[in-house]
């Protein structure tokens, strides 16, 4: 399940196995049962395996009810105070990107705003969360996502579309998104460890209206990346613990 539930795509039987050191046979045989109970989904036409909604949405409420690690919800908390902004975090799942945890702020527009909406993979928080994947990942999570039918992101609909996406995210290191049509709101999104064993990314944004975001993006930036720092040694301290 550890496995699985960081994994960006689903996983085989053999790919599994592998991973943990487990004979195939046994693997097989738990996979099943697994699936059984309605933890897990199989599809047939790849012979993968991946989390399953009954998994998910226990994951979902514990993830939104407890929050995570109480060094992200300090630093989140910080930089509502100090720079006034929306806070949000943003986490993989499935094809998706899924909002986990929220300091409220001027938030308005179409989208609720609240833990547990989905955006698309390589939306502006999946864009910043990309920016932690392989080649091989991207491509696996853009075949999830024809798969599932979900759009890629705005304005993209190739594997060449997303890597031209990503690779300016990876040189720049947070992702910018103004979406002014919509609902006249911005987003600066950074790639953000949320576990350092196994290493697992979400994406911290700081969100404004448009014209205020253009405004301030300079002087936020350092902010956020300040707050990171902090962040990341919190963390390191966190997992130190043996928590």
């Amino acid at each position: 399940m550890e496995h699985l539930s960081a994994a960006p795509v689903p996983m085989t039987n053999l790919q599994i196995a592998q991973a943990l050191r487990v004979p195939v046979s046994s693997m097989h045989r738990l996979l099943r049962k697994l699936c059984a109970l309605g933890y897990l989904h199989f599809d047939a036409d790849d012979a993968s395996y991946s989390v399953a909604w009954r998994l998910s949405d226990l994951g979902r409420r514990l993830a939104d009810l407890g929050g995570y690690s109480p060094a992200l919800h300090a630093s989140m908390s910080e930089l509502r105070r100090v720079t006034g902004a929306t806070v949000t975090f943003w986490v993989p799942s499935g094809a998706h990107v899924r909002l986990s945890a929220l300091f409220r702020g001027q938030v308005r527009g179409r989208s609720s705003h609240s833990p547990g909406e989905l955006r698309e993979p390589f939306s502006t928080p999946g864009l910043a969360i990309a920016t932690s994947y392989s080649t091989l990942q991207l491509r696996q999570l853009t075949a999830l996502a024809r798969r599932r039918n979900v759009p890629f992101g705005r304005n993209l609909r190739t594997f060449r579309d997303v890597t031209r996406a990503v690779e300016p995210v990876k040189r720049r290191g947070y992702a910018v998104g103004f979406n002014l049509l919509a609902d006249g709101w911005g987003l600066l999104t950074w790639p953000i460890p949320v576990t350092l064993s196994p290493r697992r990314f979400g994406a911290l944004a700081v969100a404004l209206p448009v014209k205020e975001l253009r405004q301030r993006q300079d002087d936020l930036v350092p902010i956020v990346e300040r707050q990171m720092a902090i962040y990341a040694k919190a963390l390191d301290a966190y997992s130190g613990s043996g928590r």
